[in-house]
């Protein structure tokens, strides 16, 4: 049965070993959505535990001896040497378990977003996480008309603006249109549905989904 810390000493080595990487999987996770292999608990599990293993030894190599120095003054006898160890080193517990995590998470996340210069081209990844089509398609979307083929030939639309959503991996393939409009049988947009608040459709059993410029409404 393993034992539980019974130092501060103890309790900080595990606290590095497992939280660190923990707020950055979660941060990450929280900024970009849910990935194919989030599904499995192993791959979190061990991605939480390599990433705890990489800030570890870098703060061992950066920040090591002072934060050594205020344990053992933590754990000495002397109620003053301890009580002036305490506030810096609940400092110390804040920025390296928690806030160093989050924005190497949050760099994780913008990074890519950032134009690079040609030079840098070659350094792109080849492989795009992004788990489906559905996905890529209406990442970052700008405000469009969306025109909907159902399994029985007729045409449903409407606008989707900021209001609207649109589900992501792991769910199923669904969207809320803030605005619904009247659709032709060939397709084109008419009016807009009076006293509508938006139209909701389940796309996994669709025949097309299709983003049509706002500026020509797709022959409307």
């Amino acid at each position: 049965m393993p034992s539980v810390p019974g130092t501060s000493f103890q309790l900080i080595i595990l606290l590095l070993f497992v939280l660190p990487g923990t707020v950055y999987q979660f941060v990450r996770a929280r900024l970009r959505g849910p990935q194919p292999d989030d599904s499995s608990t192993l791959n979190r599990v061990l991605r939480a535990l390599a990433a705890s293993g990489v800030l570890v030894a870098v703060y061992a190599v950066s920040f090591g001896p002072p934060v050594l120095e205020l344990l053992r003054e933590a754990q000495a006898r002397n109620p003053a040497k301890t009580l002036s160890a305490v506030r810096p080193l609940a400092l110390w517990a804040l920025v390296l378990l928690f806030v160093i995590p989050a924005l190497l998470a949050v760099l994780s996340y913008v990074t890519p977003k950032v134009p690079r210069p040609r030079w840098l081209e070659w350094a792109r990844l080849t492989y795009d996480p992004t788990p489906r089509a559905w996905d890529f398609a209406f990442n970052d979307i700008e405000p469009t008309y969306v025109r909907i083929l159902t399994l029985e030939g007729r045409y449903v639309g409407g606008w989707y603006g900021n209001d609207s959503f649109v589900s992501s991996y792991p769910e199923p393939r669904e969207i809320f249109l803030e605005i619904a409009h009247h659709m032709h049988v060939d397709g084109r947009f008419g009016d807009e549905v009076e006293g509508s608040n938006g139209l909701y459709v389940r796309c996994d059993d669709v025949r097309l989904v299709e983003l049509v410029d706002p500026t020509g409404r797709g022959g409307a």
